[in-house]
């Protein structure tokens, strides 16, 4: 778990659930969650939803269930930081992902070439996306409303407590229950779990097929 006397980065590869949830233990018990987080581990990456093997998976069977798309009509990966969960999830689906960030130097994030310098709503009118996935939006954020209340299919990933705007889930949404879904937020050793996978303007009765 360590490099050098530092902690691993636990993103530099996709590892499965339970390998994580034990990484995390030793963090909380040795050292800090959120300290490790903010970019204190080998590869200073800023970490704020934590993937997992089966995290990604469910991500990716949820969109190809659930989502309709065709044509010219990619995924859209909104506020997306350094788009590891791009990365993650496409080797998953067979469609284009669009990768955005507005890159406004609030965190200290290594930002990839390809994740493109858009916010969500320009990200929206210039590729007219089938889906828009959104993780962490930032506290007091409207931009998840807006996307909502322009009938675009959206994902959320978060803590509605701590991100995002509370009035975006006085919207029709469902919500994954998902048991791989862990934050920075989260303690691993008392098990307290605080996010979920949220969605909105989808029939979850409709099954659809990428």
């Amino acid at each position: 778990m360590y490099t050098q006397d530092v902690f691993i980065d636990i993103h530099e590869e996709l590892y499965p659930y339970s390998k994580v949830l034990e990484f995390f233990k030793v963090v909380e018990r040795d050292f800090d969650v959120k300290k490790y987080c903010n970019g204190s581990n080998a590869g200073g990456r800023w970490i704020f939803q934590i993937y997992s093997e089966e995290f990604i998976l469910e991500i990716s069977d949820t969109i190809q269930k659930h989502i309709q798309i065709e044509g010219n009509h990619p995924i859209a990966e909104v506020m997306s930081g350094d788009g590891r969960l791009t990365e993650f999830i496409r080797t998953r689906l067979d469609c284009d992902i669009i990768t955005t960030d507005a890159k406004t130097g609030r965190y200290n994030i290594a930002y990839p070439k390809w994740v493109e310098k858009k916010t969500a709503i320009e990200t929206v009118e210039e590729y007219d996306p089938a889906l828009v996935i959104i993780s962490w939006e930032p506290y007091l954020s409207m931009a998840g409303i807006e996307l909502v209340k322009m009938g675009i299919p959206l994902m959320w990933i978060g803590n509605p407590e701590m991100c995002g705007h509370e009035e975006l889930f006085e919207f029709d949404f469902w919500s994954l229950n998902s048991k791989f879904a862990i934050s920075r937020h989260d303690s691993f050793l008392s098990q307290e779990r605080k996010t979920d996978v949220f969605v909105f303007n989808v029939d979850k009765r409709l099954n659809c097929s990428v």
